[in-house]
Parts: structure tokens; C-alpha cells; sequence
């Protein structure tokens, strides 16, 4: 017997991920950045057209951050580069709100349960 996913099965799977990921963020159970970098991680799998404006949003977010220690990367880096960055990923939050906010509800209202 084949217990591999087929590959509608996939593409459901990481649209529920998706769904999941921009209803956290919204919540504010995740870092906003930290949750655009996985939504443009998902991007390719989800079944939508390269330029989906909320997938090209989270493209870009990431494009804009990628440099910033987020997730568990910052477990990497010592404590004062972290808090010397601090403002700077603050700042980016506050650019990236409005551009991903909008974003993450389309894909909830999408692709959520």
C-alpha cells in the first residue's frame, strides 16, 4: 500500500498551515515577522499563482527582514547584538502591520477551517 500524500492532499495540508500561521499572527500568538518568513516559506506549495498579492506581500516582508534575527535564530546571536537590533525589528513590525495584517486575513478567510 502507497502511504504517500497525493498532491491535492499536500496542497490542502500547507494551505491549512497557511491558515493556521496568519490566524496566530493575528491573534498575536506569533511574531509577526517571524510568521510572514513561514508564510513566504509556504508560498510555493499552497496552489496559488506566483503573484498572489498576499503571498507577494509576505515575499516581500521577508525580502525586507530577512537580514533580522528572528525565530530561532536568535538563540544564535549574543544577548547585546540582540538588544542593539531590538529598535530595528520594532521598526520593522511597525512598517510591515499594514501590509501584513490585510494579508493574513485574506488567508485565513481563504484557507482556514
Amino acid at each position: 500500500m502507497d502511504d504517500r500524500m497525493s498532491h491535492p492532499a499536500y496542497v490542502a495540508s500547507c494551505r491549512a498551515r497557511a491558515a493556521e500561521i496568519a490566524a496566530a499572527i493575528l491573534a498575536g500568538d506569533m511574531p509577526l515577522l517571524d510568521g510572514c518568513h513561514l508564510l513566504d516559506q509556504l508560498g510555493a506549495d499552497v496552489g496559488v499563482p506566483d503573484n498572489d498579492p498576499d503571498f507577494r506581500a509576505f515575499s516581500l516582508i521577508q525580502s525586507e527582514t530577512e537580514a533580522l534575527p528572528l525565530s530561532q535564530a536568535r538563540d544564535l546571536w549574543a544577548p547585546d547584538a540582540l538588544t542593539k537590533l531590538e529598535p530595528e525589528i520594532q521598526s520593522a513590525t511597525t512598517w510591515a502591520q499594514p501590509i501584513a495584517l490585510p494579508a493574513c486575513k485574506s488567508v485565513v478567510a481563504r484557507f482556514g477551517v
